[in-house]
């Protein structure tokens, strides 16, 4: 599991008044940070990048001969064309085939980003749920507990025709087929990338600023943006320990 921690360590000023706070509501924030884990796993994706925005290694073998120009209704698993998003499909039987699985030839003629034939309509893409925990109550995500808040994000329903799940294999670079003659390359996306990131820490502030203000008396002694800027550059700092507040995205399959 990757996780980007914040806490309040060093903000003296907003950490004193985030403590007036008692018990602050942050599920506004933690359904914030779940759309950033879903649209910087989208964009990631489609720019071929890991979660550490890094290029992934190119795909070889495909396309073979021309490439689809466009998917069928079925390989998108749905007939509005309007959508740049397909529908969740995990096991069983599905448009495109036996637990969202394409045929090998199928998959020949499609030139989308690594992990991505499909392009906008991958497992890796429309798979991706999210969630997230509480102090009070955790995600139906498995392995997850109450504890603190943190969003999470989680694939599931990625198998093969067989029902072996393989993302972890593609993420780990691991050794496949046969007597694991093929070592896969790694591409990992178990991740928030340096954009979402910025993103999430943005949030995190104008969240911050949002409970002092609302707060009332205790926020009266720094101005809101004096607070905004504290909480930017510390933010922008990486933190420290303790955090009770994280942004995390994992493998379930």
């Amino acid at each position: 599991m990757a996780t980007v921690s914040v806490d309040l360590t060093g903000l003296d000023r907003l950490r004193w008044q985030m403590r007036a706070i008692a018990n602050p509501k942050a599920t506004p924030l933690m359904r914030t940070w779940m759309r950033i884990i879903a649209q910087d796993n989208k964009e990631g994706v489609m720019a071929g990048t890991d979660k550490d925005g890094n290029p992934m290694p190119p795909v070889t073998y495909r396309p073979v001969g021309e490439a689809q120009q466009k998917l069928t209704d079925a390989q998108r698993n749905t007939n509005n064309r309007r959508l740049r998003r397909g529908n969740f499909i995990g096991r069983g039987p599905a448009a495109s085939g036996w637990n969202n699985n394409l045929t090998r030839k199928q998959y020949e003629k499609l030139d989308g980003p690594a992990l991505a034939p499909r392009g906008y309509f991958p497992r890796v893409i429309t798979n991706l749920l999210t969630g997230f925990t509480t102090p009070t109550r955790a995600t139906n995500a498995p392995g997850e507990s109450a504890g603190q808040w943190s969003a999470i994000g989680y694939w599931e329903g990625v198998v093969s025709t067989n029902g072996t799940p393989f993302l972890m294999a593609h993420f780990t670079g691991a050794a496949v087929g046969r007597n694991h003659a093929v070592t896969l390359p790694t591409r990992d996306l178990r991740g928030v990338r340096p954009e979402g990131k910025r993103r999430a820490k943005e949030a995190m502030r104008e969240w911050m600023v949002d409970q002092i203000r609302k707060a009332g008396e205790s926020a009266r002694s720094a101005s809101a943006e004096a607070l905004a800027e504290s909480a930017g550059k510390y933010l922008d700092s990486g933190g420290g320990a303790g955090s009770n507040i994280d942004l995390g995205i994992f493998n379930l399959d």
